[in-house]
């Protein structure tokens, strides 16, 4: 008898276990819910001043519809109040509802797409430089200006950065003076679609690589195509087009292209993914990449939890009047030190040094 209940309470507690075990593989509630706790709100001045202005700079996102917008609501909150703040023209553009524009831009790929979209509407703005922003790419810290990323060699058209959480050159923002060139590149990156390889090619963000590349000297063109053909071509998952990312970085690295300024992992560029360090901030931040609405809260690649107090929509009538402020309302138990964020930033770049190393052994290999 006695066996029997010891019997029975172990698979009691068993089933118990079991059920938690299950419910937090595929739901996680109890760990999302503790990962949204904070213990009171922190309302922060907007002390940086935008004050000479000598750049006209403006911020650009591209959306497929006007209906995307509730996809990455609060991201787009954060950029509108930001430029109204700091007197930075926003231009919000829905891919569908632009028809002259989508005749011409005949992309399969929206993320072909939307560079096509960006260069046609280019000539019709009057901004010098434009902060292009993927969708869910949101302020999270609005005490930096654009202008500390403005390139004071004049010879730059354009500057992106590298991922911290791979090797790729982020295809989803980057800085583009609005001059012919600008719009010749973004348009031959946009009709770079029709050459990508019949493999896992990363749509723009594997064909960035090449795009870049091919803007150098034509003695190049045996060397890029060493790379396309030993990697990107039979490319088969993420590993795989690392490895071409890593070849393509070796060639970029070491033939200039005056037009083109990439930023290096780190503390270098303006965004990053918020992810990377469980949504927590430091006053070096300045914008977060990655809050799209599927994957808030959701045990998924890239999930993120809201290091704002968010009242949907926001009130953006207090942006031009001095007090946007008073929208980021944070969650005390996401903002860290500066130590102990870039600490964790740090590591990530570490590990991806070990792989790049490795990818780039494999690269040296295969081209002997």
């Amino acid at each position: 008898m006695r066996a029997l209940q010891r019997y029975t309470s172990i698979g009691l507690v068993t089933f118990v276990v079991g059920v938690i075990l299950i419910e937090e593989l595929h739901l996680g509630k109890g760990y999302i819910y503790l990962a949204n706790q904070y213990d009171h709100e922190v309302i922060r001045n907007i002390s940086v001043i935008r004050k000479d202005k000598i750049e006209n700079i403006g911020i650009v996102v591209v959306l497929n519809s006007f209906e995307d917008e509730e996809k990455y609501q609060m991201a787009l909150d954060t950029v509108r109040c930001y430029g109204r703040h700091f007197e930075y023209d926003v231009h919000i553009f829905h891919g569908k509802n632009e028809k002259k524009i989508s005749e011409k831009c005949q992309q399969a790929d929206f993320m072909f797409r939307r560079h096509c979209i960006l260069s046609l509407k280019m000539s019709s703005i009057s901004n010098t430089w434009l902060l292009f922003l993927d969708g869910d790419m949101g302020v999270i810290n609005p005490n930096h200006l654009i202008e500390e990323y403005i390139p004071k060699d004049q010879n730059v058209q354009i500057v992106f950065y590298n991922r911290i959480m791979n090797h790729e050159v982020m295809a989803g923002s980057y800085l583009v003076r609005n001059s012919h060139w600008s719009r010749q590149f973004l348009m031959y990156w946009a009709t770079f679609e029709s050459q990508l390889p019949k493999s896992f090619h990363g749509s723009d963000n594997g064909a960035i690589h090449s795009v870049i590349l091919r803007q150098g000297p034509l003695e190049l063109k045996n060397k890029i195509d060493s790379c396309e053909n030993n990697f990107w071509k039979v490319a088969k998952d993420y590993e795989s087009l690392s490895t071409y990312e890593v070849c393509a970085h070796q060639l970029i690295k070491a033939n200039r292209i005056p037009e083109i300024m990439i930023l290096e992992k780190g503390r270098f560029s303006w965004a990053r993914d918020g992810w990377l360090t469980n949504s927590v901030w430091s006053e070096t931040d300045f914008i977060f990449h990655g809050w799209q609405k599927k994957r808030k809260d959701k045990l998924t690649f890239a999930m993120w939890h809201s290091p704002l107090i968010y009242d949907s929509p926001w009130n953006l009538t207090r942006c031009s009047k001095g007090v946007a402020y008073l929208n980021w309302r944070y969650k005390d138990s996401f903002i860290g030190s500066i130590i102990d964020v870039d600490r964790n930033i740090l590591s990530t770049i570490e590990n991806q040094k070990d792989s790049y190393s490795k990818q780039a052994k494999i690269v040296s290999k295969l081209q002997r």
